[in-house]
């Protein structure tokens, strides 16, 4: 029974093996996988995290902050101090009840008596003696709590939050530049392999027919109805068809490898891809779509201008008046006075303002830089939409060369395969020489790769011509744009 068991679980995983390593894929699939896989992909959500995050944090400073501060002081030597004493004038009330001060009057002038030291002589004095204060600091705690508001800023919050939508922003635009450049990555790598497989088909039906040419010679030659030098010219061809084999399948190998990579699956992973590189719709070169506003690395670069514009006054705000106010409640315990415990609570309110009068130049200087800047980053945009025109026209004019050398191709395959059909039925008939049979061959096999080659450039001039125009996104975006329509 455990024997059973074990090789049912043996059969099992190899069956699940095989499964695994036999992968059929097509192009949506690949771009599927190779965006989750993409690790550029996720450090731009990561990004976008980060700026969403620094948003919310922005925002907070709108509101007030409530902080808590504790103090612990501990003092092992007390504090010694003598407040001298000595006489105290006295006061005595008036008919009001009012306190006046008791001085002595002179009754002849009704004026106070002054005395040697300039003072007026009181009729009474009240005596005070020292007062000796010891303080005790053996543990002292002050704990309170604090709401600050800002109120004006010169405007440094508001443009800081800005800033924050904007990075955000652009954020999302690196998102959909990464899913671009990944789309693209994903379906070169597809159409290069099966470009590659598709040569490697080709070349084998070179090699197959040089081997039953090379048969047929070899049987002429041994009835002794051709030359050996027919034959060898057959055999150099078709070793030649061999290392074009050779070759186009280490490419394949290679490709495959590269596909896997990009997909994020091991490179020992078998693959099948079940499209073909027949050419269906092309879509059209409208002028109104090719307009470099739509791609996300220029908006990137738009909103660059936009946060120099804001860095601007974000460095006006910091020469501007500043209004703030704060209030606080604490509560102090722990001090000792001649032996007796001392505790207090306090409320305290304040408000403040800060308004720069002179700076020596320092803000209008800096001012003048922070502008500085946004003029090269404004120049920056005007040679990036210029370069993109010129990449949206060359992707357009790719385009259109890759369909005309295409329905050229197609033409030179159908005339080599004519060629060749003709050529092999005058060699059959001896009206045909052995060396124009082999041109005609190679002639055909040249075209055959040339057509597979225009291909798969068609395909590829597509992406790339829906890159640069930024409609290169992922099959969920482009439903949802589609939805909104």
């Amino acid at each position: 029974m455990i024997q059973r068991i074990h090789t049912f679980i043996f059969v099992f995983l190899a069956s699940a093996t095989v499964a695994h390593a036999q992968l059929s894929l097509n192009r949506d699939k690949c771009r599927e996988m190779a965006l989750e896989y993409s690790k550029q992909i996720s450090k731009a959500n990561t990004q976008k995290e980060k700026a969403t995050y620094d948003k919310k944090a922005y925002r907070a400073n709108y509101f007030p902050k409530l902080s808590a501060t504790g103090t612990f002081l501990y003092t092992p030597k007390t504090i010694d101090y003598t407040i001298d004493g000595g006489y105290l004038p006295t006061y005595k009330p008036d008919a009001s009840g009012q306190l006046q001060p008791n001085v002595m009057v002179n009754p002849s002038t009704g004026q106070p008596v002054i005395g040697s030291d300039g003072n007026p002589v009181f009729n009474m004095y009240a005596f005070m003696p020292n007062v000796n204060l010891e303080i005790g600091l053996k543990g002292v705690a002050l704990a309170g709590l604090k709401l600050e508001q800002p109120i004006y800023m010169g405007g440094k919050i508001r443009k800081a939050n800005e800033m924050a939508g904007l990075a955000e922003d652009m954020a999302d635009s690196n998102i959909r530049l990464q899913q671009s450049n990944v789309i693209y990555e994903s379906d070169k790598a597809y159409w290069t392999y099966l470009t590659l497989k598709d040569k490697v088909k080709a070349a084998k039906k070179y090699e197959k027919m040089l081997d039953e040419l090379v048969n047929i010679l070899q049987n002429s030659y041994t009835t002794g109805m051709s030359s050996r030098n027919n034959l060898l010219k057959a055999e150099v061809k078709k070793n030649e068809a061999v290392l074009m084999i050779q070759k186009a399948e280490h490419g394949r190998e290679l490709a495959r490898m590269n596909l896997c990579r990009i997909i994020g699956l091991p490179l020992n992973t078998s693959v099948t891809a079940v499209d073909s590189l027949t050419v269906g719709v092309i879509p059209s070169t409208n002028p109104e779509d090719e307009n470099p506003q739509n791609r996300p690395d220029w908006q990137i670069v738009k909103k660059q201008v936009e946060l120099k514009q804001k860095q601007v006054d974000l460095t006006r705000a910091d020469f501007l008046p500043q209004l703030g106010a704060s209030a606080g409640y604490n509560y102090l315990e722990g001090p000792k006075i001649n032996g007796s415990n001392y505790s207090n609570t306090s409320f305290t309110a304040m408000a403040s303002v800060k308004i720069p009068i002179f700076n020596w130049g320092e803000g209008r200087n800096k001012i003048r830089a922070a502008e500085a800047e946004q003029e090269m980053q404004k120049t920056d945009l005007q040679d990036i939409t210029e370069k993109m025109m010129l990449e949206i026209a060359q992707a357009r004019f790719n385009l259109k060369d890759a369909v005309t050398r295409l329905t050229m191709t197609e033409k030179a395959l159908e005339q080599a395969k004519e060629n060749l059909k003709e050529s092999k039925d005058n060699y059959e008939v001896g009206m045909e020489t052995l060396a124009n049979y082999l041109e005609g061959q190679a002639q055909w096999q040249k075209a055959l790769s040339d057509n597979i080659d225009a291909k798969s450039d068609v395909k590829l001039s597509v992406t790339q011509y829906l890159k640069t125009i930024g409609k290169l996104v992922p099959a969920a975006n482009e439903q949802a744009n589609n939805n909104q329509k």
